[in-house]
């Protein structure tokens, strides 16, 4: 009788084995593998192999735990019911066979449960990698001796799945790009990083949907310089515009000649002095772009040109602005403004405050933010955005900058995408102006 005993028991820790390997090897994520992989960890050839078709690994487990459980069974059902039986009569407690047969089974399905499916998968789940690691060879050699059977219940699972009309390719299970974005969420939720990152994160995703042509600065907004013009005043301009690269046209903005780099300047003058200085030599190659290239397409080429700047042309070969590696990277991280931008904003914004604002936000919201009330906005409960293209009824070309002024200020679009106001500048008057609507072409 204790020899059936130690042999349920051992059956019943088999179960749990492979109930453990089963809960392990689905917990292992395709990224937690190819991490295994960079580390080179002991058997995770192996553990890669077995993941390679789950229909396979799961139908292995399920037959291991199947003959564990019917093995399990038969013994209790035939041999230690019987026993039990004889052993209680010895002690005048009679109990039929059958009713023995029913106590021994609730029994057996409790101790089983608990020690063959929940406690090992817990266990599984706590350590999934490592206790996947370590039942990988086991499961390897058991696919090997069960390979009929299994060869049978995947050929038979498969056309059950094609029966109800669902696909059985075995990497269906891939990363997508809304995968992680909804684990960025998700990971924002938890507190795992604060909002700004998560701002970043999703910025990062919509490089290849942005192209050159809605960030660029629109070429009526670029300080150059032309080759018909490099004087003295032009190397003042160059040093004086507080920029670092200065495009070069040769005597019309449609013809690209290059642009200067304002270090090679400041360089040249510790040998020469302002008058001195040839500027022709200074001129450096151009890069130029489609205005339909992406940005992250276009932030690769600058990355392996070395190149900061990049000249945005249309299908007629019209320059249409420049992109340089600050607007690419604003993209991600929001508006940069250095020391220079900062004393430009002060004089261009002397006499207001100046706030940079969401367009999707409230009026309510700006007004309790900025402490003024619109007089000429009577829906409070609108978005800011909203308001803006009620008020120039369609932004037909977002790449030309557009101001809405208001009795207390005026707003400045500062980015859109897709016909959208991504963000603008609200700047309010200390002295209240006519409401005017203005469109800068």
């Amino acid at each position: 009788m204790f020899g059936i005993i130690l042999l349920i028991i051992g059956l019943t820790f088999i179960n749990g084995f492979f109930a453990a390997s089963e809960m392990a090897l689905v917990s292992v994520t395709p990224s937690q593998l190819y991490k295994l992989k960079r580390q080179n960890k002991k058997h995770v050839q192996t553990l890669e192999n077995v993941k390679r078709d789950s229909t396979k690994y799961l139908s292995t487990i399920q037959v291991a735990i199947t003959f564990a459980g019917f093995l399990s069974s038969a013994f209790a059902g035939s041999t230690l019911s019987s026993e039990a039986s004889t052993w209680l009569a010895s002690f005048n407690i009679i109990v039929s066979a059958e009713v023995m047969v029913v106590i021994i089974t609730v029994i057996l399905s409790f101790f089983t449960l608990i020690f063959g499916e929940l406690v090992p998968k817990r266990i599984a789940l706590t350590r999934s990698v490592s206790f996947a690691l370590f039942c990988a060879p086991v499961i390897r050699i058991v696919m090997i001796i069960f390979n009929p059977f299994v060869w049978f219940l995947s050929i038979s699972t498969n056309g059950v799945m094609k029966l109800i009309g669902i696909k059985t390719n075995p990497n269906t299970q891939k990363l997508t790009e809304y995968d992680v974005k909804e684990m960025i969420v998700y990971g924002h939720i938890k507190g795992l990083y604060p909002s700004e990152e998560t701002k970043m994160l999703e910025r990062i995703f919509q490089l290849d949907d942005l192209t050159a042509q809605m960030i660029m600065t629109p070429l009526r907004d670029v300080v150059a310089i032309y080759l018909s013009d490099l004087s003295k005043q032009s190397v003042n301009r160059i040093i004086s515009s507080r920029f670092s690269r200065i495009p070069v046209f040769k005597d019309k903005q449609n013809t690209i000649k290059g642009f200067f780099l304002v270090k090679d300047i400041l360089i040249a003058l510790e040998d020469q002095r302002l008058d001195e200085i040839e500027l022709m030599p200074h001129i450096r190659n151009p890069l130029i772009v489609d205005e339909h290239i992406t940005i992250n397409l276009l932030l690769t080429q600058m990355k392996s040109l070395s190149i900061h700047m990049a000249f945005v042309i249309n299908q007629k070969g019209l320059v249409q602005g420049i992109v340089t590696l600050e607007d690419i990277v604003e993209e991600i991280v929001g508006n940069i403004y250095d020391e220079h931008d900062d004393i430009m904003m002060k004089k261009k914004y002397k006499d207001h405050l100046t706030y940079i604002i969401d367009g999707a936000m409230l009026i309510s919201e700006i007004e309790k933010r900025v402490g003024i009330s619109f007089s000429t906005i009577m829906d409070k409960n609108m978005r800011i955005a909203d308001y803006i293209d009620h008020q120039l009824n369609t932004l037909k070309d977002p790449k030309h900058s557009t101001t809405i002024k208001i009795p207390e200020g005026y707003f400045d679009i500062l980015s859109t995408h897709d016909q959208n106001i991504l963000q603008l500048r609200l700047a309010v008057y200390q002295k209240p102006l006519d409401t005017i609507v203005e469109k800068n072409d």
